[in-house]
């Protein structure tokens, strides 16, 4: 009988965390095992929205200059917000900063490039495998993982890193995971040249929708990706993504005016969302890392960033692991504490901002009416708090906070005015 090799480490799961965490092994000298269900390329419903902290991890893997050089990326530059009352402001964050803060790029494209990149790094891939069961053999101390196919070989790892998204089914079944994802958004494609958008992007609040908005991205072979995101503690419920997708599409003055009467959209793909962070995302011989994590933002539904930072972090503990000799629990809960110390907590201010902006949308209206004031510098404040490049807590400095708070104040008596004179 021949022994089965055992891995050190498998990753269940090729997406932006599963093949960024593989390849920053391969930095480290391991070889890492990563199972994908599908076969690439394939799809992946999302915004496609890439932001600075994702940036980072890109040019350390040759990525980034790979989608410039082969115009498989698009700049985000000219773009902004209509708020939940249509007060609309457009600007230009690269002429403002010198850099972008997004860049688009169709996940069927990204994704493949970066488990190629991890698999020419050093990295093993095996497309096509859904697995089925993994089970703890505490006896050898390796993770067994078996395929749904009865025909394919059964896999052995010292480290198990979950990678497999927001509905987990290996988080699931070994009990990390208990309630449903929170949230949901749509995507659709529309067909270059048969719209009437004008920008790189555009984030737009209906209000029937806050805290959740709609947003516009142009990809690099110019079609349109419309996406729409219903976050919970406002009115809107997940249960009703198809019916206020297409209702937004026909009967939002912004959103039907920037889709045109001629538009050719893609049939509406949803995916859920689950955000916050779970409470525990370690164990022995294991991480959860990414979507099935829940590293996704509550307030912006975004979570590309984070998946690929958490994707670092866990590469790095489980270096150290392995210099230690020590794959425990109490060992690798410094995976789970840095990560939340990195962008974790954030969330939870986020998690605030939502409900807030749920109960009073004039804050999101006060956003747009003091970018029309002070310009791009501070909409691209805004831009780079919402996407992660700074915390939330930075909402709630002096130099935000009360010039918002006076604009509130200043639009509650103009909507009141406006009332009476209706």
């Amino acid at each position: 009988m021949v022994d089965k090799k055992i891995y050190d480490v498998c990753i269940i799961g090729a997406g932006p965390a599963g093949s960024t965490c593989a390849f920053y092994l391969t930095q480290k000298g391991f070889k890492p095992l990563i199972l994908e269900k599908k076969e690439f390329p394939r799809d992946k419903i999302c915004g496609d929205a890439f932001t600075q902290r994702c940036h980072t991890h890109l040019e350390r893997m040759g990525i980034m200059q790979k989608l410039v050089d082969e115009n498989k990326g698009h700049w985000t530059a000219v773009g902004g917000l209509v708020s939940p009352s249509g007060i609309t402001y457009i600007g230009d964050s690269y002429a403002e900063t010198g850099s972008h803060l997004v860049i688009a790029v169709k996940r069927k494209i990204m994704d493949e490039m970066l488990v190629r990149t991890a698999v020419s790094a050093g990295s093993e891939l095996v497309e096509n495998y859904s697995v089925k069961e993994v089970r703890f053999d505490s006896n050898q101390g390796n993770w067994i993982i078996k395929s749904k196919q009865i025909d394919q070989e059964e896999y052995h790892a010292k480290i198990l890193v979950v990678a497999d998204g927001s509905s987990s089914s290996i988080a699931q079944s070994l009990g990390y995971i208990k309630e449903p994802p929170q949230a949901v958004c749509s995507r659709a494609y529309i067909k270059a040249g048969t719209y009437n958008f004008k920008y790189d992007g555009l984030t737009i609040i209906p209000m029937k929708i806050v805290p959740g908005y709609c947003a516009f991205m142009r990809e690099a072979d110019n079609d349109l990706v419309f996406c729409c995101y219903i976050i919970p503690f406002g009115e809107a419920k997940t249960e009703n993504l198809y019916h206020l997708h297409h209702d937004l599409i026909k009967n939002d003055p912004f959103i039907s005016e920037a889709i045109g009467p001629n538009a050719e959209l893609e049939q509406m793909k949803a995916a859920p969302i689950r955000f916050g962070g779970i409470n525990q995302s370690y164990d022995d011989h294991l991480l959860i890392v990414g979507d099935a994590a829940g590293m996704i933002d509550p307030l912006t539904g975004e979570g590309l960033q984070y998946a690929m930072d958490a994707a670092e972090i866990a590469a790095d503990t489980i270096s150290e692991a392995f210099q230690n000799s020590d794959f425990t629990k109490n060992f690798l809960k410094r995976y789970h504490k840095q990560w939340m110390k990195s962008f974790g907590k954030d969330f939870k201010w986020s998690i605030r901002m939502a409900r807030f902006c749920a109960k009073h949308p004039i804050f999101l209206d006060a956003f747009a009416s003091m970018s029309l004031k002070k310009g791009d510098k501070f909409m691209v404040e805004w831009g780079k708090i919402m996407t992660g490049s700074k915390k939330k807590i930075n909402f709630f400095m002096p130099k935000l906070a009360f010039p918002l708070a006076f604009e509130v104040l200043r639009l509650k008596r103009r909507f009141k005015k406006s009332e009476h004179a209706e």
